[in-house]
C-alpha cells in the first residue's frame, strides 16, 4: 500500500523524525529533476496551432517555475526539517504543482503525445505518497508547535505571577559621601 507510511505516522500520533523528513525531501528534490525533463519535452505552442487554448503555454511556464520552487523548498526542508513554514511551503508548492501538471498532462494527451502524457501522469502519481506524507507531517508539526507555544505561554504566565507577588525591592541608599577634608 502506498500510503502505509502516512497511516503509520497518523497512528503513532507523533511527528516524523528529522531523518525521515530529510529522506522524503531529498527524494522530492530529485523527483523535480525528472519532472523538469518531462516538461522540457512539451510543446504547448504547437498545441495552439491545433486549436488548444493558449492557457496551456502559461500553465507550462508556471509548472516549470513551481517545479523549480519546489526543488528549492525541498532542499530547504532537507536542511531544516523542523521548520513549520518550510514544510508548509513545500507542501503548498507540491499541491499547486500537481494541479497544474494535471491540466498540462491533459493537454499533452490530447494535442501532443499520449505516451508522454502517461509518463507525466506517472511522475505526478509517484509524488502523491510524498504529498500525503508531507501533508500529515505539516499537520503534526503544527500541532507540536502549538503545544510548545502553549507550554511556553503557561510558563511565562507562571513567571509573571511569581514576579507580581514579590514585594517591591527596597531602594538602596547611595553610599554616604566621605566628609570633606579640611
Amino acid at each position: 500500500m502506498l500510503l502505509a507510511p502516512v497511516m503509520l505516522l497518523a497512528q503513532a500520533g507523533g511527528v516524523m523524525p528529522d531523518w525521515e523528513v530529510r529522506e522524503a525531501a531529498l527524494a522530492l528534490e530529485k523527483h523535480t529533476k525528472a519532472v523538469d525533463g518531462l516538461l522540457d519535452q512539451l510543446r504547448p505552442e504547437e498545441w495552439t496551432a491545433q486549436g488548444a487554448p493558449a492557457a496551456y503555454v502559461a500553465q507550462l511556464k508556471q509548472s516549470r517555475e513551481f517545479n523549480s520552487y519546489l526543488a528549492a523548498e525541498a532542499g530547504h526542508l532537507a536542511e531544516q526539517p523542523g521548520r513549520l513554514s518550510t514544510a508548509l511551503n513545500a507542501f503548498l508548492r507540491l499541491d499547486y504543482l500537481q494541479s497544474l501538471l494535471d491540466s498540462v498532462t491533459a493537454g499533452a494527451r490530447r494535442y501532443q503525445n499520449a505516451a508522454l502524457a502517461d509518463l507525466l501522469a506517472s511522475a505526478i502519481s509517484q509524488n502523491s505518497t510524498t504529498r500525503e506524507l508531507l501533508k500529515e507531517y505539516t499537520r503534526q508539526l503544527a500541532i507540536e508547535r502549538e503545544k510548545e507555544w502553549e507550554i511556553a505561554n503557561l510558563e511565562a504566565q507562571r513567571c509573571r505571577a511569581i514576579l507580581s507577588k514579590r514585594p517591591p525591592a527596597t531602594p538602596r541608599k547611595p553610599p554616604a559621601k566621605p566628609a570633606p577634608k579640611p
